[in-house]
């Protein structure tokens, strides 16, 4: 009798904690040529959140790898969705459009109701002359929006109001340039350059090279975890990087590798952290660039 009372307060207990919804390390995804570049964790959904290149949405994807449509970018022109983040505390998301798969120039930042869908705001960030394709966001605790166009040579910040700046411009971050970002809680900005590997702290006006051991080039999504650390990761879509991850930690102007993982899948793209590890999605962008678009995806655990 007291073994099945322990039994069942063990198993109260597992609730309690969600250990009984863990996560899977790998989840494949299913859904008509989704082809996902970015990725956020939904804690009020326990699922993740992915884009599409193709369709221009926003899915919800649970752990046991079931997809569904949660919001699509409300513009008369087909777009992709590209990265992705979760402002929890106002229930919001947000995530990037451009043209992937076109030279028209769409590029911007797209708001939703992080319950039901609903468009908050579409904020068009093709400012100024030239190209734009805007790529990445992260959001600062006031509700600040950053994105990075990595054909230009901007980040953006976009206010909960939906209105857009220039945050900073640095002839450094253009060719083909800026790309993840994330941003630390003492107040700065990380940016990845994809090409040629470097990372920068970004400030107002402001662009300093973070100093690396070696460039981390192929560099797309970033992403801080709890603990301090900086996910980096690399691959070899428009590059000659690895299909990789690595864990840097910053300090003093400096980046140190801790560890460094060879992707099993070919072109990685984003990471976002969550309560069950660090999860990377692979939307399987290489086969859609060379004409032959499939309906996998997976998400892996770092």
């Amino acid at each position: 009798m007291l073994r099945r009372v322990l039994l069942v307060v063990l198993a109260f207990v597992l609730v309690g904690t969600g250990t009984a919804t863990a996560v899977p390390r790998v989840i494949e995804g299913k859904a008509p040529q989704l082809h996902p570049e970015g990725v956020a964790w939904d804690q009020s959904r326990h699922a993740f959140l992915v884009g599409s290149a193709v369709h221009g949405t926003v899915s919800v994807v649970r752990p046991s790898g079931e997809v569904g449509t949660l919001a699509k970018v409300p513009l008369p022109h087909q777009v992709s969705t590209l990265g992705l983040k979760v402002d929890a505390r106002r229930g919001r998301v947000l995530v990037t459009y451009a043209n992937m798969l076109s030279e028209e120039v769409r590029s911007g930042l797209a708001i939703f109701d992080l319950r039901d869908g609903r468009p908050l705001h579409v904020v068009d960030l093709a400012i100024g002359a030239g190209p734009h394709r805007a790529n990445d966001v992260t959001v600062d605790r006031a509700g600040n929006a950053y994105v990075t166009d990595p054909v230009s040579d901007a980040i953006y910040r976009v206010g909960v109001d939906g209105r857009a700046e220039v945050y900073a411009r640095d002839a450094r971050l253009g060719q083909f340039g800026n790309n993840g970002i994330a941003w630390h809680p003492s107040g700065y900005l990380v940016v990845g350059h994809y090409a040629n590997g470097k990372l920068f702290r970004v400030t107002r006006d402001e662009v300093d090279e973070i100093a690396l051991e070696q460039p981390l080039v192929g560099a797309d999504g970033i992403a801080f975890r709890p603990d301090g650390a900086l996910l980096v990761v690399t691959n070899s879509l428009a590059s000659q990087g690895r299909n990789a991850v690595t864990v840097l930690r910053i300090a003093g102007g400096q980046a140190h590798v801790v560890r460094e993982k060879a992707w099993p899948t070919t072109s990685p793209t984003t990471v976002t952290v969550t309560p069950h590890g660090a999860y990377v999605v692979t939307g399987y962008l290489d086969k859609l660039l060379a004409g032959t678009p499939v309906d996998d995806f997976r998400l892996d655990r770092l």
